[in-house]
């Protein structure tokens, strides 16, 4: 029984959770052969205050592309 847990930031949206799921599951059934039945995949989010990305914890990252993408409309 394959399980697999994927821990990323909080942020994504049910249905985009649900596709990159199947994807692993799909991905596991079709490199190793297990059935699908018995492949088991969750999701573990945290805070984006509790992740890095780099070398810059996520909340700071995103905040520092967010003020250069709109430098760029100005």
């Amino acid at each position: 029984m394959p399980l697999v847990n994927v821990t990323m930031a909080r942020g994504r949206t049910p249905e985009a959770k649900s596709q990159m799921l199947h994807a692993i599951a799909e991905a596991i059934h079709t490199s190793i052969g297990a059935p699908r039945d018995s492949i088991r995949v969750w999701v573990t989010e945290v805070e984006n205050t509790d992740f890095l990305a780099g070398t810059e914890i996520l909340v700071d990252k995103q905040a520092r592309i967010a003020r250069e993408q709109q430098q760029v409309k100005q």
